[in-house]
């Protein structure tokens, strides 16, 4: 069965938070795994791995901390690093992630510097304390067979981050572009301070298949989480993972499957005219669908139960804009896959001044499933013929059968 990764890193992500994720999981043999580890080839006895568990708001994780032995160059072209990757006594596929990870990395910093990637040198994440969280992830990773990951939205921070090159502001040049190389989905999680690395997102932008959403799980085999430096009071700085089976893939050859998001809300303590309102919102911010049902909640009242479909890139803004335009206090989501129908419109001439739309769904092999007139162009034709709605519907109807016919 494939096994499939989330990567929840709606608070930022950093390399040793990646890789504390992976160690918390509960699927890795920390002894092999750290035996693996020191056999990178790096200077022996350079460095040592140090784990804790600590609490970032009340939310247990796994801190890990490379313990420098003595002091290290800060400074490797890209080019020694690959080649002590390739040195290293570790898996064919930890090496090929952990070069791919610092390729992808070099790229932005050529694009960044205005250099050919060969001249490209590291100072910060050419430290042994970045290239073991680098290689010791990747190590993690391939230990866990996961085949397929996602990755939610992440935060970019704001303010100024000190480097070797002086303060540069937050995102780095680096993260730039590295998440616009994959078009990475952001958040509008306001933090104070850098909140994704060039070493996390070079990690991210690797291993993503997909941003924003993520994939149903057959079974979940395990969670953790890694935390990074910062123990703020106001949220947890921790990046989570949740390992597991793969769901079987489905596969239909009449009809599309594609992924969706569904926010719902209960609402009881609002009028239609204001419900009707926020529906108009929403389809004007690109939601797929709206409904709105009638329901009955606590002591009785009467109420509403607000669905409404979503790509799950958008599931954010659509929930916020629920919270915003209700007066409900909470916006749920659910992840899900839906079969479609392809659709088209084609223009139907009832006369020389009236032109009808008409939706037509068929499936994959072009079978005719569904043909529906537009609703506002029955009513208006009604309103100049003088006609009632069903006579303009049976009219354009007719006309449509009689141009298909044409056209066959």
């Amino acid at each position: 069965m494939k096994r499939i990764a989330h990567f929840d890193c709606q608070f930022g992500a950093a390399g040793d938070m990646l890789l504390g994720a992976m160690l918390d999981t509960g699927l890795i043999d920390y002894a092999s795994w750290l035996d693996a580890v020191n056999k990178i080839a790096l200077p022996a006895g350079s460095f040592a791995v140090a784990t804790s568990k600590v609490e970032r708001c009340s939310l247990q994780a796994n801190k890990i901390d490379i313990v420098l032995q003595e002091p290290q160059t800060d400074e490797r072209h890209l080019s020694e690093i690959l080649e002590m990757i390739d040195r290293s006594d570790i898996s064919a596929g930890a090496k090929d992630l952990a070069k791919r990870i610092f390729q992808r990395l070099g790229s932005a910093e050529a694009y960044v510097h205005g250099i050919p990637i060969e001249e490209v040198h590291f100072h910060e994440v050419g430290a042994v304390d970045s290239i073991v969280d680098i290689v010791g992830f990747a190590i993690a990773y391939d230990y866990c067979r996961i085949e397929r990951a996602t990755v939610s939205a992440v935060p970019l921070g704001s303010g100024t981050v000190l480097t070797q090159h002086g303060n540069l502001p937050v995102p780095a040049p680096a993260v730039q572009k590295l998440i616009t190389d994959v078009q990475a989905a952001t958040s509008d999680f306001q933090i104070p301070y850098e909140c994704l690395t060039p070493t996390g997102a070079a990690i991210l932008c690797e291993i993503a298949d997909s941003w924003g959403g993520q994939s149903g799980f057959s079974k979940v085999l395990g969670t953790g989480a890694g935390a990074g430096n910062k123990d703020s009071k106001f949220w947890p700085n921790v990046c989570r993972v949740l390992v597991g089976e793969a769901r079987e893939a489905r596969s239909s050859l009449r009809f599309k499957e594609e992924d969706i998001a569904v926010v719902e809300a209960n609402i009881d303590d609002q009028s239609p005219q204001a419900i009707a309102y926020a529906v108009e919102q929403l389809w004007q911010s690109g939601a797929l669908d709206v409904s709105v049902t009638p329901c009955t909640m606590k002591k009785g009242r009467s109420g509403h139960t607000l669905s409404v479909i979503c790509t799950p890139l958008n599931a954010v803004q659509i929930q916020e804009l629920v919270l915003t335009h209700t007066t409900t206090i909470g916006a749920r989501v659910q992840f899900m896959s839906r079969l479609v129908a392809e659709r088209s419109f084609v223009d139907v001439s009832i006369d020389s001044s009236n032109v009808v739309r008409v939706k037509i769904a068929t499936d994959r092999q072009g079978n005719l499933l569904n043909v529906h007139p537009e609703f506002d162009d029955i009513a208006n034709l009604a309103t100049q013929k003088n006609i009632s709605v069903k006579e303009a519907h049976q009219l354009v109807m007719n006309k449509y059968e009689e141009q298909s016919r044409k056209r066959n």
